[in-house]
């Protein structure tokens, strides 16, 4: 080799060495940033090739020739992405060591394919991530138990003493009457005499009605968190989902937004899937959105529909959006601009590998200062019981 020249002995126990190393190993002429040389296991891996430039990004591409081109000092461990055979990603991590020669400069680039290893991680914290949510919905789930058997009961007591105070008001009302054709008409309670019996029956009415709600708040409330426990899947009718959702986020939809639209397409055809989780995806979304809003005059628009095989749910507020240089990353598992507010980073991660899981896509779209598009896809179950 001409970068030993004058030395071929020690050159050729180098380059037996770089052959014999069992890590794939380059040595690239720097000045001009080129390959001089490749051991076996480079070779299998780069399948012989010199070129690297259709092996990178070109952006990818161009960096690390700059590495090379201005490699003085021992790079510390970098990783960088290139293109697989099947158009994934990989992901190498490789070191620079500059050698000198006499008058010849070398870099010596030594990597390895950490593609596997970075998956098998993130499955981990996957893993884990749903273990944590898990382990909060027991906890949950017994505060709820406990909660809920204590508001039925004073819903109850409530009811119970509405019937006596609705039986007690038609007695009531009878002498209400005979003193009006006495006295003529009268003020009770700032109600016309001659109102009465049409306004005090719906205002218990309207009384009924709250405490129902309350009940029915409270029961969905069990039902969300019952399911979160469950890891089995049943037909799903998307909209009764969002329906149940909307309920559950009632009071947070009040305070942020005078604005809430939802408009849900009739005879959709049911998915397959665990119902908690697609609840949990959907009330993740919707309170990024409504958490988004400048004002309660910005809007958020919820709505499902169909296109060729496959249902879509999209969600779209009149939020703050998210920045270019954010974008990239909001799907990385424990990534979050909310940390300061007790956000963990995990919604967005655990939405999409809930949507993927359900055979599903999540694309989403922003402009700063404009807002949020969100679009789920999911493969519907056809009444022939397949997809």
């Amino acid at each position: 080799m001409k970068i030993f020249h004058g030395e071929v002995q020690l050159g050729e126990v180098f380059l037996k060495f770089i052959e014999l190393h069992s890590e794939p190993l380059i040595l690239f002429y720097p000045e001009r940033c080129e390959i001089i040389y490749m051991n076996q296991p480079a070779k299998n891996f780069l399948g012989g090739k010199l070129d690297l430039s259709g092996f990178f990004e070109e952006q990818e591409y161009r960096n690390f020739m700059k590495l090379i081109h201005d490699c003085h000092n021992i790079e510390e461990q970098r990783v960088i992405s290139y293109k697989k055979n099947n158009e994934n990603k990989g992901i190498l991590l490789f070191s620079l060591y500059p050698l000198a020669w006499e008058d010849y400069r070398v870099v010596f680039f030594k990597f390895n394919d950490i593609t596997e290893k970075i998956k098998k991680k993130e499955e981990k914290r996957k893993r884990n991530a749903q273990l944590i949510i898990q382990d909060k919905l027991k906890s949950i789930d017994l505060a709820t138990s406990s909660i809920s058997h204590e508001i039925n009961n004073i819903c109850n007591f409530m009811l119970n003493n509405l019937k006596i105070t609705f039986q007690a008001w038609q007695d009531v009302f009878k002498l209400v009457k005979e003193y009006e054709i006495e006295n003529g008409e009268f003020l009770l309670g700032g109600i016309s005499s001659s109102e009465v019996d049409r306004i005090i029956p719906q205002l218990m009415m309207s009384i009924i009605e709250g405490m129902n709600r309350i009940s029915d708040i409270v029961d969905d409330f069990r039902k969300y968190i019952k399911e979160g426990l469950k890891s089995e899947s049943a037909i799903i009718d998307i909209n009764e989902v969002l329906k149940r959702v909307v309920t559950i986020l009632s009071h947070h939809i009040f305070t942020h937004t005078e604005n809430f639209n939802i408009k849900l397409k009739e005879g959709l055809p049911k998915i397959k899937g665990n119902r908690q989780k697609l609840e949990q995806v959907i009330i993740n979304l919707l309170m990024n959105a409504l958490q988004a809003l400048p004002d309660r005059q910005k809007g958020v628009y919820l709505s499902t529909g169909i296109e060729g095989d496959r249902i879509c749910i999209e969600i779209r507020d009149e939020g703050i959006g998210i920045s270019k240089d954010i974008m990239p990353y909001i799907f990385e598992p424990f990534f979050s601009t909310k940390h300061a507010s007790g956000g963990s980073g995990l919604g967005l991660y655990l939405s999409k590998s809930i949507i993927e899981e359900l055979g599903g896509e999540i694309n989403i779209n922003s402009e700063e200062n404009k807002g949020t598009h969100i679009i789920i896809y999911l493969p519907y179950y056809d009444r022939n019981g397949k997809f």
